[in-house]
């Protein structure tokens, strides 16, 4: 199985078109903050009787000099290091409190290159969020209905341990519609589990009518991307 961390660097690669290199050449890599995630959240790590409790909020700061070179695609980049670190919780079989949490923050007093993070257990209090899905034991490979638009009707198979979504040709869920993004969101399949992640999409991502960055999704929900309708189908018991 691939490492977390190199499917998060060819994430972010096919993302910003192959010129990572280039445009962080004299800067941070995000891989390094990719590897101070990793640290912080196995250091960080609670133990209770049944479970290992990671934290799920992380705050990363960096010097504003070195920041500024993700400027365009800040909130991308975040999306990708949840997706990540969803990856190595799944991976290292830890508990999260809810959903991850990434936010990337200039520090004027950090010199060049340095990466400080900080790590929290929260869980949200927001009254409009919407109930927790219970667990449940889902078919390992599903189908993505499209309900709408020029490819309506078509039965899209979604096969693990990942499937990313979008306009580009080399995406395995091939969407065609202006307003979805080339790189719009990806379905990571692991654990008898589906989860939808937002990747920075210009025009979002929902299920059942509600915006979302990271979430679970299962048999019957629907997944809308840009304009286009999607529903989670399961997969035929032969």
């Amino acid at each position: 199985m691939t490492n977390p961390l190199d499917r998060f660097e060819s994430a972010v690669e096919r993302l910003f078109e192959g010129g990572v290199g280039k445009v962080f050449r004299s800067s941070v890599q995000p891989a390094e903050i990719g590897r101070k995630l990793e640290r912080a959240m196995v250091s960080s790590t609670h133990v209770s009787m049944d479970a290992t409790i990671a934290p799920n909020d992380y705050r990363v700061t960096m010097c504003p000099d070195d920041l500024d070179a993700f400027a365009d695609f800040l909130p991308a980049l975040a999306r990708h290091l949840e997706s990540c670190l969803a990856d190595i919780a799944t991976e290292r079989r830890f508990t999260l409190l809810d959903r991850l949490h990434v936010d990337l923050l200039p520090d004027p007093a950090l010199p060049r290159r340095a990466i400080t993070v900080e790590t929290a257990f929260t869980e949200s209090t927001e009254p409009e969020s919407p109930p927790v899905h219970p667990v449940r034991t889902v078919p390992r490979i599903a189908r993505l209905r499209v309900l709408n638009g020029p490819q309506v009707g078509q039965e899209l198979p979604l096969r693990a341990p990942l499937a990313t979504i979008g306009r580009a040709a080399d995406n395995d869920v091939v969407l065609i519609a202006d307003d979805v993004s080339r790189y719009h969101a990806r379905i990571d399949i692991a654990g008898g589990e589906y989860r939808l992640t937002d990747l920075g999409s210009t025009n979002g991502t929902s299920v059942n009518r509600r915006p979302v960055s990271y979430t679970l999704i299962f048999p019957g929900d629907e997944v809308q991307c840009g304009s286009v309708q999607l529903r989670l189908v399961a997969a035929e018991t032969r």
